[in-house]
């Protein structure tokens, strides 16, 4: 009694598995290739300034940033194209600033190609947000004039990636105690664009 009702399921297995005719399809996502991003909103990670006569520092607050980069907080770029099979990203302006670098990236980090030695950072790209951040960093140094030898110095620049303090002393002054006049001033604030995808 026993065997015919294992034959008989046997059989029914083999039957239903000898109909199943539906092929097993990959269950991964095919990664995209092409990404635009449209800008959402900003942060300011960190304000860094020394001031006066004994170099001393500080962190101001955001509204500090104003008195330097009236547009802080809107970036150059509205949009930006990220273009994985060609490896190339294009900033977009909608004007004659629109901007194409090739590009290489490692983890999460994009690393741009704009002619010097060597890669230079300019954000993330997070795949599983579909998100892309844009890192800027501003930078003002002023150093005014010594006892009749040198004329006043000020420097203002924007530049893509991040500033540490190593990255703004030992230009106009290699240290802090160097700055001995009251208005000498080395500012820096790093921002982040965040863009998303349309």
């Amino acid at each position: 009694m026993k065997y015919p009702f294992y034959a008989a399921l046997i059989s029914l297995s083999l039957i239903s598995c000898g109909n199943n005719d539906n092929t097993i399809e990959d269950p991964r996502p095919i990664d995209k290739q092409a990404y635009q991003f449209e800008f959402k909103s900003y942060r300011v990670k960190g304000t860094v300034l020394y001031k006066g006569s004994s170099g001393s520092k500080s962190n101001p607050d955001e509204s500090y940033l104003s008195n330097y980069w009236s547009l802080y907080k809107k970036p150059a770029w509205n949009k930006i194209d990220l273009d994985l099979k060609n490896s190339s990203i294009k900033l977009i302006s909608g004007t004659s600033a629109d901007i194409t670098y090739s590009i290489k990236i490692i983890n999460d980090s994009v690393l741009i190609n704009d002619n010097s030695n060597k890669p230079n950072y300019i954000g993330d790209f997070n795949k599983n947000t579909s998100t892309f951040t844009l890192k800027r960093t501003f930078r003002y140094m002023k150093r005014e004039p010594r006892n009749g030898s040198d004329g006043l110095t000020i420097a203002l620049n924007t530049f893509f990636g991040t500033t540490q303090y190593e990255n703004m002393f030992g230009i106009v002054f290699t240290t802090p105690s160097e700055m001995t006049k009251s208005e000498d001033a080395v500012l820096w604030s790093n921002i982040e664009y965040i863009y998303k995808e349309l």
